[in-house]
């Protein structure tokens, strides 16, 4: 049986942060910023919906992540429908941080993120940003 989910995650994309370090006395500590770790709450709640109660996969997997970011609605027009017709792309983040954001999350859907075996990311804007996540088992 071949394994295939789908969801969607609302809200402006966010790329993972990069770690951030603290001392404390003589210590250091590394810690991940609290936009990254509520991002990946929120992306892992999704995935575990979509789960519905299955065991974590042990294959191969593809992947697909499609991520939608805001019109600004102080774009005139013409340039609104650019960013729709994909004629505009989307800064930041930079695409590969919302990927390592998505991966780390997605801990509930896969032993370890090293199963995938293929990625293709997208990019670009909407009037309902947000994230698609597309995960299937790979066939041999």
């Amino acid at each position: 049986m071949s394994v295939a989910l789908y969801f969607v995650v609302p809200g402006q994309p966010v790329g993972k942060g990069r770690p951030r370090a603290s001392s404390q006395g003589a210590y250091v500590r590394m810690y991940t910023p609290a936009k990254t770790v509520t991002y990946e709450q929120a992306i892992a709640r999704q995935a575990t919906f979509a789960m519905n109660g299955m065991a974590l996969l042990t294959t191969p997997i593809s992947m697909r992540i499609v991520a939608f970011y805001g019109i600004p609605p102080s774009w005139p027009k013409h340039k609104q429908m650019l960013a729709l017709n994909n004629a505009l792309i989307p800064g930041k983040p930079d695409i590969d941080n919302v990927a390592k954001a998505v991966l780390d999350a997605c801990h509930v859907v896969y032993v370890d993120d090293k199963q995938v075996t293929r990625l293709v990311i997208e990019k670009g804007y909407s009037y309902d940003p947000r994230i698609e996540v597309y995960i299937h088992e790979r066939l041999k």
